[in-house]
């Protein structure tokens, strides 16, 4: 794609470059970010798009990428590269932390493979350099000087000069032991001079001290002078000094050598570094503006919705009261003119340079600050001519740099081109200004160009009205206010509000008279008339959003409900559920302490105290059952009447009413007939009678003690088996409670209780 001049400074490219280099983390990023250049190729355009979209899933996953003070060693490679350098220390030490980046990074890979693999073939393509990192790390500390482990030379030699010197300076110092110490030396200290060990001599004690002298002191009253009898001690330690010198040269070029050796791969692993942090830069960019993915459109469709400046998002970023209204931009090959008008400072311009950043923002990889489903084509080529490039040094007019820069732009615009020209006609005579603009949009438009323009000139505004392959668009004025609402509306001309802004930003009310005065009659009508289509549109779409608002409000409300429902449908079938397995526990239990009750009662010798026990048991199995049984709802009272079918829940049985006796009634179910408590009967449809065994007719006479004892040993445990199996709630508690109660206590015959139990044994109905 084109680069240079008519791309800047009007299309403000280059500021949009680097405010997603401001989001990089490394120069390699920053430096990859003002220079990216467009893809030209759709599926360029896409991977690049797509990249953006997992790095974007990437940082949700596991945050940034680890470059966190990754310093910019491509100098330092650079100077590697010619041949015999030796690189320093504190050079070397830089690229360590680039050398240790390759093992985070491939880290960082990993955890995000599911979600972003093309990430992580990335990462997993990174060179290792875990030995060259060990032995940099090795040789130098953290400052890049050597360190004693590089070699055991050197760990020798500083050794042997860390005991020499300590053994000159405690000769030396024995000098300030002797009584005339103080006339001899300026001070007690002993002190270097070109490398060798010396005292500080008096000047007027110069020849008391026989030996070198390698120094005096600015006023002259000391000399720094190098006794006799250590010169052979400081030669030595010079020697020593020497030869780690040339041990650390020596280690440093192996260094260097073995850097050299990997520089290809080191190059690669610093563009890699800077490709990456540019991909993440681009979608941390996309996170702060809420950009979205656009979709490349082969057809030369532009789609954009709810598209938003970047700078200006950033300016709301640090001024929150600036706000960023939208636009919709479309344009597209059947209508590739559009020519938008409308008042001065109203957003022409900014609608220029919205497509024109957005289109190479994709084009770049990124996601664009605009709706969900937003469209784009490739571009080949962006021009732009936006604001005054006239030149007193080139003796350029503003209409001159225009005719120039329109002939540059006739000379290479094809069908993959897109043209951005602003106050198209400005800058010479209307008419004719207006003519030569129609001219160069229709050549535009016969060689397939996208083409935008902004005007003031009615005669444009009637063009893009009348011809087939243009469109009029305008930016919205509120008259009320006296103030651009920043809107697009399309299919409309808009008028440039001239006077009403003059006299808004002071101009006088008597001179804006005046030049209402001086206007046309047509002129006149026609911005009256577009004064009240304006109002017209500018009705229809307030009311249009007004029901655009109540629409969401029921949506969202409706959406509320059905949440709010969804909750409380998910809260009574946890609530049912709980119920049911506290009620399944509960039977269980019941079912576990009648049964032990009915297997004592099999074991015992039925004497009082034992069913006074057992009754005391099943007295407290009914208590918790009612206690944890909430109350059946009340039920309205049913009129019974002789014949009718009814049901006795406490007993499990169903029959006709036979008889009805004050408060009690006779039931008739099969061969037997039961009588007890009018209120525990309930009306129940026809159906063929249950028989009640005959052990459970508790209130026919006990005329014989072998009847009798059949009764006390069945009845009681038969009724509750029943009421159990039928009514599981307080049914059984009450059946429970009331045979607790009621059981006959006679003694217990042995040889009838015997034959009785195991007749009841075999009719009752015992759960199991």
């Amino acid at each position: 794609m084109e680069a240079g001049r008519i791309w800047e400074p009007g299309t403000e490219w280059n500021a949009v470059r680097g405010l997603l280099a401001h989001e990089a983390s490394t120069q390699m990023g920053r430096d990859r970010a003002t220079t990216a250049e467009p893809f030209t190729e759709s599926s360029e355009v896409q991977a690049a798009i797509e990249m953006t979209r997992q790095a974007r899933l990437a940082l949700a996953t596991a945050g940034s990428l680890p470059l966190e003070a990754l310093p910019d060693i491509r100098p330092i490679l650079t100077r590697c590269r010619a041949d015999g350098s030796v690189l320093d220390g504190p050079e070397m030490i830089q690229i360590v932390p680039v050398l240790d980046a390759s093992p985070k990074l491939r880290a960082y890979g990993r955890g995000v493979r599911e979600a972003s693999p093309s990430v992580a073939t990335i990462t997993d393509a990174l060179p290792r350099f875990a030995e060259l990192a060990d032995r940099l790390r090795r040789a130098l500390d953290a400052s890049g000087a050597v360190t004693d482990d590089a070699s055991p030379t050197l760990k020798r030699l500083r050794r042997e000069i860390r005991e020499r010197r300590r053994q000159l300076a405690t000769e030396l110092e024995r000098a300030f032991q002797g009584h005339d110490a103080d006339r001899l030396f300026a001070d007690r200290y002993v002190t270097l001079r070109h490398g060798r060990y010396v005292l500080p001599v008096r000047t007027e004690a110069r020849t008391r001290v026989r030996g070198i002298v390698h120094d005096r002191s600015q006023s002259g009253q000391t000399l720094f002078i190098e006794p006799e009898h250590v010169v052979d001690a400081n030669n030595d330690l010079v020697q020593a000094t020497r030869e780690e010198e040339h041990e650390t040269a020596r280690i440093l070029a192996e260094l260097t050598a073995a850097i050299h050796v990997r520089l290809d791969d080191l190059d690669g692993l610093v563009g890699t570094i800077g490709e990456l942090d540019w991909v993440f830069a681009r979608a941390q960019a996309a996170e702060r503006m809420g950009a979205t993915a656009p979709a490349i459109d082969t057809g030369r469709t532009v789609a954009l919705r709810g598209a938003r400046h970047p700078l200006l998002l950033a300016q709301s970023w640090k001024d929150p009261s600036r706000t960023v209204v939208p636009m919709d931009l479309e344009l597209g090959p059947d209508r590739p003119l559009l020519v938008i008008t409308g008042p001065n400072a109203g957003g022409k311009t900014i609608a220029l340079k919205t497509l024109a950043v957005q289109a190479l923002m994709a084009q770049v990889g990124c996601h664009v600050p605009a709706d969900e489903g937003s469209r784009l084509p490739v571009f080949d080529d962006v021009f732009a001519i936006i604001g005054d490039d006239q030149s007193v040094a080139e003796n350029l007019s503003t209409f001159s740099a225009f005719v120039k820069q329109a002939r540059e732009i006739l000379e290479r615009a094809d069908q993959r081109s897109l043209v951005l020209l602003d106050e198209l006609g400005a800058g010479t005579d209307p008419d004719e200004g207006a003519a030569l603009a129609q001219a160069i949009l229709e050549e535009l438009a016969e060689r397939g160009a996208l083409v935008i323009a902004t005007t003031h000139l009615e005669p444009l505004k009637a063009f893009a009205s009348t011809h087939p392959r243009a469109r009029n668009a305008s930016v919205e004025f509120d008259t009320a206010t006296l103030a651009p609402t920043f809107r697009l509306r399309y299919d409309q001309p808009g008028q440039s509000y001239a006077l009403t802004i003059a006299a808004r930003l002071g101009l006088g009310p008597e001179l804006i008279a005046r030049a209402n005065a001086h206007r046309s009659e047509h002129a006149a009508r026609l911005a009256d008339l577009l004064a009240t289509l304006d109002a017209n549109a500018r009705t229809e779409a307030e009311r249009a959003n007004e029901i655009e608002r109540i629409r969401a409000e029921a949506a969202a409300q409706l959406a509320k409900a059905r949440q709010s429902a969804a909750a409380a449908e998910s809260r009574a079938q946890a609530i049912v559920a709980r119920a049911r397995a506290e009620a399944t526990a509960l039977v269980g239990e019941i079912r576990r302490a009648l049964t032990a009750e009915w297997d004592k009662l099999k074991r015992s010798d039925r004497s009082r105290r034992s069913l006074d026990e057992s009754r005391r048991r099943v007295r407290e199995v009914a208590g918790r059952m009612e206690a944890l049984v909430p109350e059946a709802p009340v039920e309205r009272p049913v009129a019974l009447a002789p014949g009718a079918t009814v049901a006795a829940e406490h007993l499990g049985i169903s029959g006709e009413l036979v008889e009805i006796t004050g408060s009690s009634a006779a039931v008739r179910s099969g061969a037997v007939t039961v009588r007890g408590p009018l209120s525990a009967l309930r009306p129940a449809p026809p159906h063929p009678a249950r028989s009640l065994p005959r052990s459970c007719c508790w209130d026919r006479p006990a005329t014989r003690r072998g009847t009798a004892s059949r009764n006390i040993s069945t009845m009681p445990f038969s009724r509750a088996s029943q009421a159990y199996d039928w009514s599981m709630g307080r049914a059984a508690a009450r059946f429970a409670r009331r045979s607790a109660t009621s059981w006959p206590v006679t003694p217990w015959s042995s040889r009838s209780a015997t034959v009785s139990h195991r007749r009841a044994e075999r009719e009752r109905p015992w759960p199991r």
